[in-house]
């Protein structure tokens, strides 16, 4: 399977304790060095000399758009962590999140996305359209403190 490439629309997500959820998409994945520019002093004639230097790695809040179908476990997970006016515990319920991609024979695991320590911080809910053919979607965006990208080639037969 080496070289082959990886259907964008052949994955499954997982969160401890949230599976076999229809996901529509998930997008946002992505880090970012924030460099800084240091000034390190004045030199002869008044030069200023600058150095650049890596700053705080920043991670992207991650957006998983999923099929609605009447199991609110999503919704539930988002009310842990940010119900207004009560006691919000988001960091007893953090979730470990995984991602993952299949090759075109829809068994084969080609790659593997887990992202660490990951919170809900909105939460949308079903829209209804009478002039819209597509299905009811919600959607949850969640800070992340992490991810890897595995290759794998583990078969769901395995």
């Amino acid at each position: 399977m080496a070289n082959e490439y990886i259907g964008a629309s052949v994955f499954y997500f997982n969160a401890e304790g949230i599976e076999e959820k229809f996901v529509k998409s998930v997008t946002g994945l992505g880090i970012k060095n924030n460099a800084t520019t240091d000034v390190r002093g004045s030199g002869k004639s008044g030069k200023v000399i600058r150095q650049n230097t890596p700053g705080q790695v920043e991670h992207n809040n991650v957006t998983i758009t999923l099929n609605y179908n009447g199991d609110n476990s999503i919704y539930d997970w988002y009310l842990k962590c940010s119900k207004d006016g009560e006691s919000r515990e988001w960091d007893s319920n953090r979730k470990a999140v995984s991602v993952v991609g299949y090759a075109q024979d829809r068994s084969t695991e080609v790659i593997r996305i887990n992202l660490t320590n990951c919170f809900p911080v909105s939460y949308t809910a079903p829209e209804f359209d009478a002039t819209n053919n597509d299905l009811v979607t919600e959607a949850i965006e969640v800070a992340i403190e992490g991810f890897k990208i595995e290759r794998s080639t583990k078969s769901l037969s395995n």
